[in-house]
């Protein structure tokens, strides 16, 4: 199994990851939930290994703006599944009695941990992987499999521990590599229905259409990095204007369809913006000159 692990890791990096690696099942299994169990094996039947791809979305130098530097391109969820689909189709047929059920950010699995065993990347303190070559500045795709690879990782283990992403988070939300996600300014921009005032007021202050990126730029380990930003994420900040967020779900949807930050629909973008411009205290479309991330 050493060479299709070799042509696993060929495949995936010609998929566009900047690092890959295999995590050994049996010491994954035992810690996750027994509906996640159910859901991991339901896909792979006996499930022995699990690859783990990195993809680069950003180097952190892009300008500033109002949306986070991961949700400016493609729904990263169709394109990391449109450059793995073919690798399991490549491995199946060269491992015929195998399967290599691909995944998404929506996989069972404990993604930020399986990759850290893979080998793939450290622990940060904000909750995210660090990798060498791109930092925090990447999506995360798995191929489960019932093939028994060889096992590249080892160990978890983690950032230096500087703290600077927990004293940076404008919310509070880092303790320790938990994060609180009624405190996460990113998870509030997401969030649909009502918000409490001091959420509402953490809005107001972080600036912030879609997502946050203060505890990934204040990061030491994401400085000078070397991994090229996947052509896909790799656009110009969105511009949304007052005519966009008075779309209806449907008709939004329709004309950003692809986008990453459409998952939600328009109610969080056009709540948000409503809290951004009476921070502004003008009268001011959505698509304003971007300020500081």
């Amino acid at each position: 199994m050493d060479g299709i692990l070799r042509r696993s890791g060929e495949l995936l990096t010609q998929a566009g990851a900047c690092a890959w690696g295999c995590a050994d099942g049996a010491w994954l299994l035992p810690r996750m939930s027994e509906d996640a169990r159910g859901r991991a094996l339901e896909r792979t039947p006996g499930l022995r290994r699990l690859l783990c791809a990195a993809f680069p979305y950003a180097r952190g130098d892009e300008a500033a703006g109002r949306f986070s530097r991961y949700a400016r391109g493609e729904d990263y969820h169709r394109a990391i599944m449109r450059r793995l689909a073919p690798v399991a189709e490549a491995l199946e047929a060269l491992c015929p009695e195998a399967v290599f059920t691909p995944w998404a950010d929506s996989s069972p699995f404990p993604e930020v941990y399986a990759a850290a065993r893979c080998g793939v990347g450290k622990l940060g303190k904000n909750g995210l992987l660090l990798t060498r070559t791109a930092g925090s500045y990447v999506f995360l795709g798995f191929l489960a499999t019932n093939a028994p690879l060889p096992a590249t990782g080892g160990e978890i283990t983690s950032c230096r521990g500087c703290g600077l992403c927990e004293r940076s988070c404008p919310g509070g939300a880092l303790h320790g590599g938990a994060v609180d996600p009624e405190k996460c300014l990113s998870a509030l921009t997401q969030k649909r229905g009502a918000l409490t005032p001091e959420q509402e007021n953490l809005l107001r202050r972080g600036g912030m259409l879609w997502g946050c990126d203060r505890c990934q730029l204040c990061c030491p380990e994401n400085q000078g990095l070397t991994a090229a930003p996947l052509p896909e994420f790799h656009r110009p900040e969105p511009l949304l204007t007052d005519e966009d967020l008075a779309l209806g779900d449907r008709a939004f949807r329709r004309k950003f369809d692809g986008r990453a930050f459409v998952w939600r629909g328009v109610q969080p973008l056009r709540r948000n913006a409503a809290l951004l411009r009476e921070d502004d205290g003008e009268d001011t479309s959505a698509d304003h000159t971007p300020h500081g991330a």
